[in-house]
């Protein structure tokens, strides 16, 4: 796996994502990404509106599970982006010791109104696994995250 991606995947009440990256801390950039589009109203082939802004970083206290860590980064994400009204551009994300760290740009973008409001990451069908590659090139990463909307 050489690229990122989401997708939108089917759910009964809530709306939902997949993510693949080669890595975790790009796994947890492309989340970030897709809940944002989500949120926005935005196709997986759209990027999020880029505008200069703030910088933050973002840290939660490290679980031992990595996809509860995903869960509960997100839903940081999610609040600093509804609280703020903006669109945050994660850049990098590391683990240290007891912590997950993370640091990226809050842009304030023309005004727009979210077309999903967000209300919670969930635990609900949360998939964290490792995939194969297809053309033998290693391995990468896939998350599938619901949101309660």
């Amino acid at each position: 796996m050489t690229t990122s991606t989401w997708q939108v995947t089917p759910t009964t009440a809530d709306i939902g994502f997949v993510a693949e990256s080669p890595t975790i801390p790009e796994l947890f950039i492309v989340s970030s990404v897709a809940i944002q589009c989500i949120r926005l109203g935005l196709e997986p082939s759209e990027e999020l509106p880029l505008s200069t802004g703030d910088k933050i970083t973002i840290e939660i206290d490290k679980s031992d599970r990595i996809d509860r860590d995903l869960v509960a980064w997100l839903e940081e994400i999610n609040w600093v982006a509804e609280s703020k009204s903006a669109v945050i551009h994660i850049h990098s994300v590391r683990y240290e010791r007891d912590k997950l760290w993370s640091e990226g740009i809050v842009s304030l973008p023309e005004p727009f109104e979210p077309v999903i409001e967000i209300k919670a990451v969930t635990f609900h069908e949360l998939e964290l696994s490792s995939i194969p590659s297809q053309v033998g090139e290693g391995s990468g990463y896939r998350a599938k995250v619901i949101l309660d909307v």
